[in-house]
């Protein structure tokens, strides 16, 4: 078997960083085979600093390859990264540079709610047959439509966990339709934000087509999910297999008009969404 080298690993550079909602994505300059490097640990403090001593108390993750995702606050988040890498024969290299990277602030912490369904809190267990009881769903809505009316009907009778989509043969492999109908008391003027959060998804991902009164708004693109979010309801729990997702559309204001408003998520391909919560925002 090879000898580990006894030469420490290079320092890490090119520490970069993706912002996005809930979540920051950090990569870096792979360090390649020599040394080999065992793996990389990223540390960071909350906030804006200069440069910190890496120790166990801020070690937020580690990994084997040159990338780390970085799971903050989804109403945004400012942390200060460094970056060391640790050869196989268990040497460290001098801590990286400092990055200082702000995560993307959801609408759920920047707007004024104007209607939600479901709290904004990484669980499904307010909304019907949660946290487990899926099979109930075909029988409850055997035209795969499921209807909720602002102010009248309430998520716990009204709006099931799971929206089933085609890859789900225990639902008929079906695109199911979710339609929630919500009165404004005005046409704004302003333009709207659509939050549309996920407590978990299935291995197949999918598409989410959302209408707002008829007219096509986009096609949210699912990513592949921890496939446990029917059978797990809260997504907080330390090492849950659940991978949350957050998806905010912009809804110009001439799409909403006084009176009812019909907003549509028909899931057209891929597997169930477990839904976190769903809202429309002004914003401030």
């Amino acid at each position: 078997m090879p000898v580990p080298s006894s030469r420490p690993p290079r320092q890490v550079t090119g520490l970069r960083a993706e912002p996005a909602i809930a979540r920051t994505e950090l990569s870096w300059r792979s360090l390649g085979f020599e040394p080999l490097i065992d793996h990389y640990r990223v540390h960071a403090v909350r906030g804006a600093h200069g440069p910190f001593e890496p120790d166990g108390a801020n070690l937020v993750g580690k990994t084997v390859y040159p990338q780390l995702t970085h799971h903050v606050d989804p109403r945004g988040e400012t942390w200060t990264y460094r970056v060391v890498a640790v050869s196989d024969a268990g040497r460290t290299a001098r801590p990286s540079g400092v990055l200082v990277a702000s995560s993307v602030a959801s609408v759920v912490g920047t707007g004024l709610p104007v209607a939600t369904i479901g709290d904004f809190d990484a669980r499904t267990l307010e909304h019907r047959f949660a946290p487990a009881g899926y099979a109930q769903i075909p029988a409850a809505y055997p035209g795969a439509v499921i209807e909720l009316e602002q102010g009248v009907d309430s998520p716990a009778d009204s709006w099931p966990y799971l929206l089933p989509g085609p890859g789900d043969a225990w639902a008929g492999r079906k695109a199911y339709t979710a339609r929630w109908r919500l009165p404004l008391p005005a046409a704004p003027a302003a333009d709207h934000d659509l939050a549309l959060w996920l407590v978990d998804t299935t291995r197949l991902g999918g598409t989410l087509r959302v209408a707002v009164n008829g007219s096509a708004l986009a096609d949210v693109a699912l990513p592949p999910g921890g496939t446990r979010g029917s059978r797990e309801g809260d997504a907080t729990v330390p090492g849950t297999a659940l991978v949350r997702s957050y998806h905010e559309l912009p809804v110009p204001a001439g799409r909403l008009r006084e009176g009812e408003n019909t907003i549509e998520l028909v899931l057209a391909d891929g597997g169930w969404v477990a839904w976190d919560a769903v809202g429309l925002f002004a914003r401030r």
